[in-house]
């Protein structure tokens, strides 16, 4: 009997099922701290994408946060829609230290664990030249897309022609994002045990009731936390772990074992587990920071909204309220991270 192989369906970018880690670290606000993420950033990337597997990327520099009805009051709001603004701004926003998330897009959380065993070498190396620059972390949760609406990246000089092949074939004009030019809404949200199918339909009804009517917003995400890289914030097992120490990164440790085991052998995804609550993020973009204020503040004023959130998502959290960060790019992959 003659079977067909199986045919090899490649995920390309942001789209539901593919894994996204977060590298999340705190770094000292300090133009020579820019300075170093200028020079070191673009040799992480090139060593990434030598990985199969590799989608993609975004580097993102936190701007603010968002008061959720006064929960957060003393927050520091949005007031930078790009990485120009935030370097011009005095003193960098003021905010000291600040949050540098930077997103990796895998086929699977495999990849990206595989990337970091075989890359070792290079990638102890560049990320021990940027301690110096580190006030927390780095640490590296990964999680699985569950659910996506996020149009492609484009400049402004792909609008007409985007919009013009839309209307060519009759369909609806796509939301416009702009590389580089918007603002992410991070939101973390812990989910009681039992409540996350309830949550997840209620986040989306949500997310597509605010992309459908809030003005500004571009698309979304909804993240679910797998567990957490344990090789690419080097969190070996001793003897390495103090070989980490005793060099600036020219004399990585030879052994990559860690407390859970070593990458091939004791492990293939994420080794740290999640623990609980159960952790998502829900990952929204707006075109200004008037937009991504008064959007996510619809899910209180507005009747409708603010009912389908409350059933939807509020009423299965573990902590209220959800926080929120803000963050402008820094950096991305303008091809394929669509």
């Amino acid at each position: 009997m003659f079977i067909e192989p199986r045919e090899q369906v490649m995920v390309r970018g942001i789209k539901k099922g593919a894994a996204l880690a977060i590298n999340q670290a705190a770094i000292a606000n300090a133009p020579e701290s820019f300075e170093k993420m200028q020079r070191v950033g673009p040799k992480v990337c090139l060593t990434t994408a030598n990985e199969p597997g590799f989608l993609g990327f975004h580097a993102f520099l936190q701007t603010g946060a968002h008061p959720l009805g006064g929960r957060f009051g003393a927050a520091k709001l949005i007031n930078a829609d790009s990485m120009e603004a935030v370097m011009e701004s005095p003193l960098n926003l003021r905010l000291d230290p600040l949050n540098l998330w930077q997103y990796t897009v895998w086929e699977d959380a495999e990849a990206h664990e595989r990337m970091h065993y075989e890359q070792y070498e290079r990638i102890f190396e560049l990320c021990a030249g940027c301690l110096d620059m580190v006030v927390d972390g780095p640490w590296e949760p990964v999680y699985r897309i569950l659910e996506e609406d996020m149009p492609r990246l484009m400049g402004m000089t792909d609008v007409p022609r985007i919009m013009g092949q839309a209307m060519a074939q009759q369909q609806q004009p796509p939301k416009i994002r702009l590389a580089m030019k918007r603002l992410v809404a991070l939101g973390e949200h812990y989910v009681k045990e039992g409540g996350e199918q309830a949550f997840t339909d209620g986040v989306v009804r949500t997310l597509e009731k605010l992309k459908e009517n809030a003005p500004g917003m571009i698309g979304w995400m909804l993240l679910e936390k797998q567990g957490e890289s344990a090789l690419s914030t080097f969190q070996l097992a001793p003897p390495a772990f103090w070989e980490c120490l005793e060099t600036l990164g020219a004399n990585p440790p030879e052994s990559r074992r860690t407390n859970y085991g070593e990458f091939g052998k004791d492990y293939n995804t994420p080794p740290i587990p999640i623990g609980g609550p159960k952790q998502y993020l829900v990952h929204t973009e707006w075109e200004s920071p008037d937009t991504l204020l008064f959007g996510l503040t619809l899910t209180g004023v507005n009747p409708e909204l603010r009912r389908i959130h409350d059933e939807g998502v509020m009423a299965h959290l573990a902590r209220l309220p959800p926080y929120y960060r803000i963050f402008a790019p820094a950096m991305e992959d303008m091809i394929f991270f669509h």
